[in-house]
């Protein structure tokens, strides 16, 4: 199972999941270019693996001027 914290909603999930970065947004209904994808306390990018027993955070990402 993959543990996905979901900052907007302020809400942690495990999923069966295997793939990447980028699947795992669309599964979840999150845009990837609106997140910061941490797995297991790093930064990646969408097209990095996620697997099995790995924790990832979608944060979101604020802009403003």
């Amino acid at each position: 199972m993959v543990r996905v914290f979901l900052e907007r909603e302020n809400r942690t999930e495990s999923i069966g999941f295997e793939g990447s970065a980028k699947e795992l947004c669309d599964k979840m209904g999150v845009n990837v270019q609106t997140v910061v994808i941490v797995k297991n306390n790093g930064i990646i990018t969408e097209s990095d693996d996620i697997k099995d027993n790995d924790e990832v955070k979608l944060l979101s990402v604020i802009s403003g001027g």
